[in-house]
């Protein structure tokens, strides 16, 4: 609890406080073009611990600020044990973070988190966040400062431009910067690419790129377990997913999955890599206003057919592929059929603001860092 008698942080304890906690958000962006509402039931989801396979290996506390009993801000405090073996550190993490622009509010809210951390993970000597709850999920802060303006692309974050402001007066500095890069899907990029492609199949004879194989969706995941976690293996603060994970994750994604944008890449019969794109779907939550009902499912049905940009979620080629040429084929494949059903623009991200082994090829065919997302830490 802070010291002020007008505001209590207090734990999420009952129902009701759950409800309220998914709530804020839709009353904090109410009117906002550029949030698209998630659905509240994903939301409910993501935070449950006995339905999201992320808790079996983390833990977490939620907290609700009230100023004379309206609630003003929420956070949730998160230790996961695989972060942890994985880099070898006591880092602890903080997420869901929505509040008012109250200072008071937010630092009594981030304070709650740094204690709550200290007893989930004992010797925990620095809170990151936000990441909702990980950094395989929606994670960084939006920095509007330093980012194009207008409606984020799928699973991407937004909010608005005081919260940094709320990190920085709690005592939190940047971390790492994470970059979405824009490109457009047009004839010029195209051709650039077309003929890198060319002479990567020509270097690469026992190439083959496939679309995903819906009728034998199960065997696919597979071999996408594989590359996931083999790709990312060292990069800054990835922990590989889980099996349950990534069956919970295909499965959230399975009824909004566009077969030819999900690209396999084989040689020699043998996975290689794969290329993960989406439709951007957050142009159809965007009217949805965080619920399929009683209209939703009307308006999704609809408004889908006038999505015209995709995200690049992941591009994962194994250590032993690398260097060959592999992802300029999957982007090119890809940019073909997106050229083909009429989108417009492609987002890639997030990527990490110094891995300029990827961020430069993009600049080949249009792509430039458009958006910056914000990782802040504290030591403790």
């Amino acid at each position: 609890m802070s010291d002020s008698a007008a505001l209590r942080v207090d734990p999420v304890s009952s129902k009701a406080d759950l409800k309220e906690f998914v709530e804020l958000a839709y009353r904090i962006y109410a009117g906002d073009p550029s949030w698209p509402p998630p659905l509240r039931s994903d939301v409910r989801w993501m935070l449950d611990e006995a339905k999201n396979p992320f808790w079996k290996h983390a833990k977490r506390r939620l907290f609700l600020a009230r100023r004379a009993g309206k609630v003003v801000g929420r956070i949730a405090a998160i230790a996961d044990a695989e972060h942890n073996r994985v880099h070898a550190d006591k880092t602890g993490f903080f997420g869901f973070f929505e509040c008012e622009n109250d200072v008071e509010a937010s630092r009594a809210l981030l304070s709650s988190a740094e204690g709550a951390v200290r007893e989930l993970l004992p010797g925990c000597d620095r809170l990151r966040g936000p990441a909702n709850p990980s950094l395989n999920d929606e994670v960084g802060a939006f920095v509007p400062q330093e980012s194009d303006p207008g409606l984020p692309f799928l699973m991407m974050t937004y909010n608005p431009a005081y919260y940094l402001d709320l990190f920085a007066g709690a005592g939190y500095s940047k971390e790492k910067d994470l970059v979405a890069i824009l490109a457009p899907v047009s004839d010029v990029s195209f051709k650039r690419l077309a003929r890198l492609a060319e002479g990567v199949r020509r270097r690469e004879p026992k190439l083959v790129v496939r679309p995903i194989r819906m009728k034998r969706f199960d065997e696919d995941l597979a071999i996408v377990k594989t590359i996931y976690n083999g790709a990312w293996e060292k990069n800054w603060g990835f922990v590989p997913m889980t099996s349950d994970e990534i069956d919970a994750m295909a499965k959230k994604l399975k009824p909004i999955i566009y077969p030819p944008y999900i690209l396999f890449a084989e040689i020699d019969g043998k996975p290689a890599a794969f290329h993960l794109a989406l439709p951007d779907f957050n142009q159809v939550l965007v009217k949805m206003g965080g619920s399929l009902f009683p209209f939703g499912w009307l308006k999704f049905l609809t408004e889908r057919k006038k999505i015209d940009r995709a995200r690049t979620m992941a591009l994962g080629v194994l250590p032993e592929y690398r260097k060959r040429g592999l992802d300029a084929v999957l982007y090119y494949e890809a940019m073909k059929e997106g050229i083909r059903i009429g989108h417009k623009w492609a987002e890639f991200s997030w990527m990490l603001e110094d891995n300029l082994d990827i961020l430069k090829p993009l600049e080949i065919f249009g792509g430039r860092i458009y958006r910056r997302y914000r990782l802040v830490a504290k030591r403790l």
